[in-house]
Order: structure tokens, then sequence, then C-alpha cells
């Protein structure tokens, strides 16, 4: 696993991770001024509008927001995959309970059932691959069917590595669509799922920065299984 003199996990070298957080509030300040002029100007000068100009109003708005929610997923992109703290020897089923209590609510709010064996020691870094636990089921949820999420989450020694997998039953994914899905801000189903597309995207950035790689395989209609490596404990 790639890792700097301190002992945390080496980021890969790209735009994002280069990008430090007065660059980002240099992007976010002008663009929630736009939203705020916008919405003021839409009170002041609304009743003179007509239905074209409604419109455009309605696009820069929205436009605006968007914006808003890419550069809140970078945020999250340079803040947990773009700062690695320190590896060491990790129990993965805390590292599971920690990644279910983050995203209790949702578990609760879809009456969802998340089961997981017991797990392996890791050597990690604790805080990231509890986020990429988390992001991974929160995505099973996300795309659930009209069934209640089902999601199991399991380990299997593979070489000198462990084998993670996570298993739902939603709502699938086109084998086409298996890589793009990590890409950042890239999204299959934008118009039925909100989203920014930044989750899966920072979870690979994770699992690749500790020298392991992930992947799903899936089928339409039949739910899906992510797998991800992560180096067993020395």
């Amino acid at each position: 696993m790639p890792r700097t003199p301190d002992g945390s996990c080496a980021p890969r070298e790209d735009c994002c991770v280069r990008l430090n957080s007065d660059s980002l509030h240099d992007l976010l300040s002008p663009v929630n001024q736009i939203g705020t002029i916008s919405e003021l100007l839409r009170k002041k000068y609304g009743s003179a509008l007509d239905r074209d100009g409604e419109a455009l109003f309605g696009f820069i708005q929205t436009s605006a927001s968007r914006l808003q929610n890419l550069l809140a997923g970078l945020q999250t992109y340079m803040r947990v995959a773009g700062s690695p703290g320190p590896c060491r020897i990790c129990d993965a089923n805390a590292l599971m309970a920690a990644a279910q209590a983050s995203i209790q609510s949702a578990i609760d709010q879809n009456g969802a059932t998340v089961t997981y064996d017991s797990l392996p020691q890791v050597y990690c870094d604790p805080n990231q691959i509890s986020y990429a636990l988390a992001s991974l089921i929160e995505n099973s949820i996300k795309f659930r069917c009209e069934l209640k999420p089902e999601i199991h989450v399991s380990a299997a020694a593979e070489a000198d590595a462990w084998k993670f997998s996570v298993r739902d039953n939603g709502i699938g994914i086109d084998p086409r669509n298996g890589e793009r899905i990590f890409g950042m801000f890239k999204r299959i189903h934008s118009g039925t799922h909100p989203g920014v597309g930044a989750g899966l995207a920072i979870t690979r950035q994770i699992v690749e920065q500790h020298g392991g790689r992930i992947w799903v395989e899936s089928q339409l209609g039949h739910g899906a299984t992510f797998y991800f490596i992560l180096p067993q404990a020395a």
C-alpha cells in the first residue's frame, strides 16, 4: 500500500486532491451570490416577468443549485479522500458499526435491514474505510426497489488480502454502466434519484489509496454486489 513517511495512506496525484479549502471557497462564493441575487431579483421584479422570463430565472436558480451541490461533493471528496490519516490495524466489525451509526437515519427511514458476518482485522485508515462502508450501504438504500432494502456485508480471505462484499436486493445496475458509476459526478439515474454522483468516486479513491480495487457485479432488476480489496493486517 502506498504510504507517506508519517504512515498515512498516500492520496493519488490528481486535480481534485491538489485543490485546497481556499480554492474551493473561491469557487463557492460567486455561486452562492448568483443564487442569492437571482432570488432577490425574482422577488422584486417577478410580477413584471412573462412566462419566458420566469422560465429563465428558473434555469438560473436550478443551475446555481446544481453547481452548489457539485462543489459540496468536491468538498467531501477533498475532506475524506484527499486528507488520509494514519493507517493502523483495525477491527472491521467496529468500522462497520461506525458506518451504520453514521447513516442510521437513512436505514430507519427506509426500513432497511443491514447484516454482516464476522469481519476481519485490516490495515487501513479507519475513518476512510468506515466512510467507504457507509457510502456503499447508503448507495444500496438509495437504489432500492419496491421491496424493503436488505444489505449484507461479508469478507473472505484472498491471497494476502481481504475481499469485502456489499450485497443488496435493489434495482440493480446495467453491466454497461459498471465502470461509469465510479466516475466523479457521473449519474445514471439523474431523473429519479437525486444526488451529485460523488459517493462511489470517493469510495474508489479510498480503496485505491489503500492499494486495493473496487468493482460491481450486477444485472438490472436483480440487485448488486460491490466488491473491494483491502490488505490483510500483518
